[in-house]
């Protein structure tokens, strides 16, 4: 070894490395300081330090063999040879040596210089996904405010206060916010924080306490991961109620820094529609506790509470959207989602329009606000407005459920399903355990359907809520509109259980009994006086089945003299006489008098209906370009309901009818195939006048005995429902 040191030294290796590394130091030094001026590609660095390093073996190479200096090269002789001009510098062993020392070289380089490329590509990556999660959409839940009150008497400013928070979040960039709805009730279903937040599917939740003390209030704020269980951040804030949308500034600021790796400075996270009031800032809060409760008294209490909160500050922009909101819902009729019924609609909505355009002058970019005039312009029928109402409630906050919810009533409303669907879809991820978004998607569903969807909506329904009889009410619907006639009484019966004195679910229990023939215990709900109203709207059909048509035109005789001036009960007339009576006497009744009709109801979809009938009575009286007219447009209306992926039986049965008036037997005989086998169950069906050209085609035949069969099959399983 001592040898072998004295023999490098001797070669000068040792001076020819050090010389080596510094020359290889300063350059790579130099390539670090013009990389990021330069704005250069990071593995040239790398790149070119793997070179340097593979060289390294080729210096030692040569430094043994030659001499190098300022003076020149020189071959360096071996200890037992002497120096001689005329002899060759190198050998042809020193070439092979010299090459295979380079392979050796180039194959390590390659090798390293592969390693370190994939490490900087992942590296790179790693610093993307670090990049996106930070300005990814966060998802988060803000949980009621616990009262730490000693009497416990100030909820309205826990709930308040949360639901202040969710609007400011909503409103922030990259947010996406549950409703304080669905998170109040999976509160008081006594879930944690952390259940909570993976019921709503979000990854953060914040959660708090307030109390105020006279004029102080006490607010303490904990944002939780959902998915680790551990507090991301905490914090306490003290101050005046007057202050409060301070507070609420703070806590925002503070949740969109931390999540969406920002600095908000102190006042660039504004919060809107703020109060100096604390007066008006306290009847506010406890107008919105009153709006919750959803009860006629409660928003008339409401009503008044928003009234006080306006006249303590005339420029509180919030305290008009909620009295505006409250009198919309306060309107008589059934234009809203839930009216309560003790305001003439016009008033209402005159008021409303008054109030939303106060709070609009006060603060044009409250997103609720847009919301409530959507809703007024839904109420006046003016629905492309109120939907663009909506989109820009949307877009100022994009977690505002409610504004998806209406803006899915004017889109359904406009037969726009494929789009209302979508907007309804959207509300429910924003609030799943809202009871109207949920039960009104469930039906959308069920048009679409996408019954097993619907279904899991029900079902998850019953969980939620099993003293509601909505979901019960829903799955009736579902089975009724599969051709399921025993289902759907299964679950009328259990929905009956739950609100006795809901009429409407009397007729989702009476309906598919009608249908099966049941007409023994349809009477037996009749002499039951809590029942009377509903089975007296099916009395004609029950005369029907008893085959009593002298009875059945003698009432219908008495209900027209008595309502001349009713087209419905005229055409309602008409068609009994055009199955079971008189056929001149039904061409006449059903058109005569078309002027009592309003124009947009003579099309009334899936049944196109009374248009399609009145077609008929026409072609029959031999107006044939006016039956043609009828059924053109209700063929127009039927093609473009299929195109938006609306699934009702009732749209294919309206296709036989049309393709039997049109004299097309064979599609006719399709298209009730088809409707029969999504779940057409209607019993008059052989009896339908505007079939009637199908009646000597065999196909029909065979379809008309399968659906009696079916039919008389279900009517007698029903019978073991009322028998258990």
């Amino acid at each position: 070894m001592k040898k072998l040191f004295s023999e490098l030294k001797r070669r000068a290796v040792f001076k020819s490395l050090l010389v080596y590394l510094g020359v290889c130091w300063l350059v790579l030094q130099i390539i670090a300081v013009l990389t990021p001026t330069l704005n250069l590609n990071p593995l040239l660095g790398s790149a070119l330090f793997v070179l340097l390093i593979c060289c390294l073996p080729l210096v030692i190479y040569f430094a043994w063999y030659f001499d190098i200096s300022l003076a020149g090269v020189k071959r360096t002789p071996d200890l037992n040879e002497q120096a001689s001009a005329g002899k060759t510098s190198w050998q042809l062993g020193h070439f092979a040596g010299l090459t295979l020392v380079m392979l050796v070289s180039v194959y390590l380089g390659v090798e390293y210089f592969t390693a370190i490329k994939q490490q900087q590509l992942a590296k790179q990556q790693a610093v993307a996904q670090a990049r996106l999660a930070r300005t990814a959409i966060s998802t988060i839940a803000v949980l009621p405010f616990s009262d730490n009150s000693p009497a416990q008497d100030q909820g309205y400013l826990a709930l308040g206060l949360a639901e202040e928070m969710t609007s400011l979040l909503g409103s922030a960039g990259n947010f996406k916010v549950s409703a304080s709805r669905s998170s109040q009730f999976l509160s008081e279903q006594g879930l944690t924080a952390q259940q909570i937040g993976q019921r709503l599917q979000v990854d953060t939740v914040l959660s708090g306490s307030v109390q105020a003390i006279g004029k102080r209030l006490n607010v303490r704020v904990t944002l939780l991961n959902v998915n680790s269980g551990s507090t991301l951040w905490s914090n306490s804030y003290a101050r005046d109620l007057t202050e409060v949308s301070d507070i609420e500034q703070d806590i925002g600021r503070s949740v969109v820094n931390l999540l969406q790796d920002k600095y908000l400075e102190a006042g660039s996270f504004n919060t809107l529609a703020s109060t100096r009031s604390a007066d008006a800032y306290v009847m506010y809060l406890k107008g919105r506790e009153q709006y919750r409760k959803q009860t006629t008294e409660a928003m008339q209490q409401a009503r008044q509470l928003f009234e006080q909160a306006v006249a303590l500050d005339p420029e509180y922009a919030r305290g008009y959207v909620g009295l505006a909101d409250t009198l919309l819902l306060l309107a008589e009729g059934d234009t809203v989602v839930q009216g309560f019924g003790v305001i003439n609609k016009d008033i209402a909505v005159s008021l409303a329009q008054q109030n939303i355009d106060k709070a609009l002058t006060r603060q044009p970019e409250l997103a609720e606000a847009y919301a409530v005039r959507g809703l007024i312009g839904f109420m006046q029928n003016k629905f492309e407005l109120a939907i663009a109402d909506y989109e820009q409630a949307i877009q100022l906050n994009p977690s505002l459920a409610i504004a998806y919810m209406w803006k899915f009533l004017a889109l359904n409303s406009l037969q726009r399903f494929d789009e209302s669907l979508l907007a309804l879809a959207q509300a429910q991820q924003l609030d799943p355990l809202f009871h109207s978004i949920s039960q009104n998607l469930g039906i959308t569903l069920s048009k679409f359907g996408r019954f097993d969807e619907a279904i899991a909506i029900f079902k998850q329904m019953q969980l939620d809520f099993p003293q509601s009889p909505f979901s019960h009410q829903g799955l009736a619907d579902i089975y009724f509109g599969q051709g399921n006639l025993v289902g759907a009484i299964a679950e009328a019966q259990r929905a009956i259980k739950l609100s006795p004195d809901n009429h409407t679910l009397g007729h989702k229990l009476i309906g598919p009994l009608v249908q099966l023939g049941l007409t023994d215990i349809v009477k037996q709900k009749a002499s039951d006086p809590a029942w009377t109203s509903t089975t007296d709207f099916y009395q004609e059909t029950l005369l029907i089945f008893e085959q009593d048509f002298t009875k059945l035109f003698s009432r219908m005789d008495f209900k027209l003299a008595a309502s001349p001036d009713d087209y419905w009960l005229q055409f309602e007339a008409g068609w009994y006489q055009a199955m079971f009576g008189n056929k001149p006497q039904a061409l006449k009744l059903l058109t005569d008098n078309l002027a009592l009709i309003e124009a947009e109801d003579m099309f009334g979809m899936p049944h196109c209906s009374p248009a399609i009938e009145v077609a008929w009575a026409e072609r029959e009286l031999g107006n044939k370009a006016s039956a043609q007219s009828l059924i053109k447009q209700c063929n127009s209306l039927l093609e473009q309901q299929l195109q938006s992926s609306i699934a009702y039986f009732e749209l294919h049965y309206l296709a036989a009818r049309i393709y039997a008036l049109n004299g097309q037997p064979t599609e006719a005989v399709q298209a009730l195939a088809k409707a029969i086998e999504i779940g057409w169950r209607e019993w008059w069906t052989k009896y339908d006048p505007l079939l009637q050209s199908l009646v000597g085609e065999p196909e029909f035949q065979q379809l008309i005995q399968f659906m009696d069969k079916d039919l008389a099959r279900q009517k007698a399983e029903a019978l073991k429902l009322f028998s258990e």
